[in-house]
């Protein structure tokens, strides 16, 4: 006997929704064309799901999160040639190097001056220890 599927719509943007669905073990969230012609699955234990969700719940976010789903979308109901994926690879190439040096926010500076905090206490512990 197959365990029921839960089917619970978390968003609409643009002509797509947001669904958090759960069965057979697993959570899912799904982005869905409104028309029913495509789909995206996340598993629940994927970065995805989370991310989805969180931007789902967001009105601030709503924004980006179409765009977003518009782009998957269009990407997967199009042939684009080699140029466009050249192109493409650049732009996401300067996204990540983007994110690389993007500098440290404060929260981030003082969790880091925090670990080299206490990794020089232990380094003092471990050498009190040996005498």
């Amino acid at each position: 006997m197959s365990e029921k599927k839960e089917k619970n719509v978390v968003a609409r943007v643009g002509n797509f929704v947001i669904v958090k669905e759960s069965g057979n073990g697993m959570d899912w969230v799904s982005v869905k064309a409104v028309s029913g012609n495509w789909t995206v699955r996340y598993r629940g234990d994927s970065m995805m799901y989370g991310s989805l969700l969180m931007m789902a719940k967001d009105e601030a976010l709503r924004p980006y999160l179409e765009n977003w789903v518009t782009s998957l979308y269009v990407m997967a109901q199009s042939v684009p040639d080699l140029e466009f994926y050249g192109d493409f690879l650049k732009a996401y190439q300067a996204l990540q190097e983007r994110r690389e040096n993007a500098p440290a926010t404060e929260e981030e500076d003082k969790a880091a001056l925090e670990e080299v905090r206490v990794m020089e206490e232990m380094k003092e512990e471990l050498k009190d220890d040996r005498g």
